[in-house]
């Protein structure tokens, strides 16, 4: 029996108040997200609004990645980003993954979604590569993964492997720059400062991981051995 095309991950947050928010994101089998904006979405999601430079997308529309973020950032409303919260996630297989965390780095997840998995032109071509990823794994769990994933692609080659994953990386930097700039016209009680920060997480995530290329491709080829 065929499975669907599109199934729903389920992310619940659980905040200290006891305060429970569940969401479904709309995602294809691929890892696509499929935002559902609403009915008249934010001006901040627009295209032409802090557009990014390596932004391929036709003018007049929707930036993507900023659609994925409206779609969750009203659960976090009244929440500060250092607040604890438990946070879990169901994958295609029905398989939860719980982590107790920062809300801004539960947020960092939404993100990583946003701009890897919506159809952001920068951050979509990561998205084959986070099919078997799960969604609350930490930044070194991330960093290793997505190197992993290259060495794989150019047949342990340490060399093209570091070219392309530093070449992948670099237009990540003005997209998370661009989105931090989007959400800065976002009203702070729909904000707070979770997702601001989550942002800059990922950002420093990616240059954290353009540093480390060498290292995580001597360690995973240590494994190998």
């Amino acid at each position: 029996m065929n499975q669907p095309e599109n199934w729903y991950q389920q992310l619940t947050l659980q905040f200290a108040d006891g305060k429970v928010e569940t969401l479904f994101l709309d995602m294809s089998r691929s890892g696509r997200h499929r935002p559902r904006p609403n009915a008249m979405p934010a001006e901040w999601t627009k295209l032409d609004f802090h557009k990014c430079p390596g932004c391929t997308l036709q003018v007049g529309g929707y930036c993507p990645a900023a659609l994925s973020l409206e779609e969750t950032l009203l659960c976090l409303r009244e929440h500060k980003s250092f607040e604890i919260v438990t946070a879990s996630a169901m994958d295609p297989e029905e398989r939860t993954t719980s982590v107790k965390w920062p809300l801004q780095k539960v947020g960092a997840a939404f993100v990583q979604i946003a701009v890897f998995c919506s159809g952001c032109p920068v951050g979509s071509r990561f998205r084959p590569m986070l099919r078997d990823l799960r969604v609350f794994a930490t930044s070194r769990e991330l960093s290793k993964h997505l190197v992993g994933k290259h060495l794989l692609q150019h047949k342990a080659d340490a060399a093209a492997s570091t070219q392309a994953i530093t070449a992948a990386l670099q237009p990540l930097h003005e997209t998370f720059s661009r989105l931090f700039k989007r959400l800065q016209h976002v009203p702070m009680e729909a904000s707070q400062d979770a997702i601001p920060n989550s942002i800059v997480l990922m950002h420093s995530m990616t240059m954290h991981l353009e540093t480390m290329v060498g290292k995580l491709i001597e360690e995973i080829m240590g494994e190998l051995r």
